[in-house]
């Protein structure tokens, strides 16, 4: 699901704040390839879980009874990670299947500062709240707290508060996201390409856990858009 940071620690079943139709990865132990997405339909604390049988183009996967499984999930800005294993299929009506409740459960808390290059079109919607035309720009590069922006003309000078919106397809989740988010402006460069003139430098208010998402699949090279 991502590449998560070095700060791995043991979590609580409720520190997930699991919710149902929550989208999860659901993967083969000992296996490169075998991993498949599905949601949660519900669970009983300390005795199961109810996921959908994952399907692929259209086909449910027939996992087998009794098999071991890993289950990965991104909630707030950390990957939760427990092993489980196939109790019971439930494939009639609903392609259902229950799981065994883990038993131990890893928290990886991810890194917003890792940066990745990035090409994506960026809306910018205001410069130090004034609303205008500001057309045709594109991310250059991108962390979880902030980023690089490139476009035809400068948005101001080193200070100025940028409002933008980034619209991008999470694999994670498996949603189309839009994400609007307040920037300052710390550096403008001119450049000498055909498609951009200035590059800008731009430093997050806030942290979005779906920008932070964003760029560990961008690491992975999992297509967002």
């Amino acid at each position: 699901m991502t590449t998560p940071s070095d700060t791995v620690h043991a979590a609580r079943f409720r520190d997930m704040d699991l919710r149902v139709g929550q989208r999860v990865q659901l993967i083969v132990p000992d296996t490169l390839t075998l991993k498949f997405y599905t949601t949660i339909i519900g669970w009983v604390e300390g005795e199961f879980l109810i996921l959908r049988v994952p399907d692929e183009q259209g086909r449910t996967l027939h996992l087998k009874q009794g098999e071991a499984l890993e289950i990965r999930l991104f909630s707030g800005v950390s990957v939760f990670a427990f092993a489980t294993r196939l109790e019971t299929l439930l494939l009639h009506p609903r392609n259902y299947m229950l799981m065994a409740f883990p038993k131990a459960i890893t928290e990886t808390r991810m890194r917003s500062h890792p940066r990745v290059r990035a090409s994506l079109p960026v809306e910018v919607l205001g410069v130090d709240d004034q609303v205008g035309q500001w057309a045709d720009f594109r991310l250059d590069d991108l962390s979880g707290s902030g980023a690089a922006i490139v476009g035809p003309s400068t948005l101001g000078a080193a200070g100025a508060r940028i409002s933008l919106a980034l619209q991008f397809q999470l694999h994670a989740t498996g949603r189309e996201e839009r994400v609007l988010m307040d920037a300052s402006l710390q550096s403008v460069y001119p450049l000498e390409t055909p498609s951009a003139r200035f590059r800008h430098g731009l430093k997050f208010e806030s942290i979005d856990p779906r920008i932070v998402l964003l760029v560990q699949e961008l690491l992975q090279g999992t297509p967002s858009a």
